[in-house]
């Protein structure tokens, strides 16, 4: 294979990747997270490097209550943009969700150092979660 023909194919696949990406947009904002996985998946598969498919798909599994799934999804993207914050604090959401406050933690810890706002942001979110969870511990315990 020439290299304008490898060019053209990584351009090929890389236009495909964003047709995908850009149909699950549509699914997304519909709040169609089955679909939306979907087309995620189909644009990892045609380009395994992209980010924002790796965020989204991760986001959409949030919205499905698939933690496991979310983290594994959100840690490829962080892998990825490891300095990118918006990963970061949406791995954070899903420890938040799963009740993981040590991971939780630690995506804030990291989130510090990129983004001082955002990782404010996760932390007011982890204190509001842990206390709402302590408060509704103990409000079942007395009735």
């Amino acid at each position: 294979m020439t290299p304008e023909e490898a060019s053209s194919k990584d351009n090929l696949e890389r236009r495909a990747a964003l047709h995908c990406l850009n149909f699950s947009e549509k699914f997304i904002r519909e709040r169609s997270w089955q679909n939306a996985v979907t087309w995620l998946k189909q644009a990892i598969k045609i380009q395994p490097d992209l980010y924002e498919a790796h965020y989204l798909l991760g986001q959409a599994y949030i919205e499905l209550g698939l933690l496991e799934e979310a983290i594994e999804t959100l840690d490829q993207a962080i892998r990825l943009r490891p300095d990118d914050p918006t990963a970061h604090f949406k791995l954070g959401l899903a420890y938040i969700a799963r009740h993981d406050w040590n991971a939780a933690l630690g995506q804030y810890r990291s989130l510090r150092t990129l983004d001082r706002v955002v990782a404010k942001q996760l932390f007011d979110k982890i204190v509001f979660s842990f206390n709402y969870e302590m408060f509704d511990s103990l409000f079942n315990q007395i009735y």
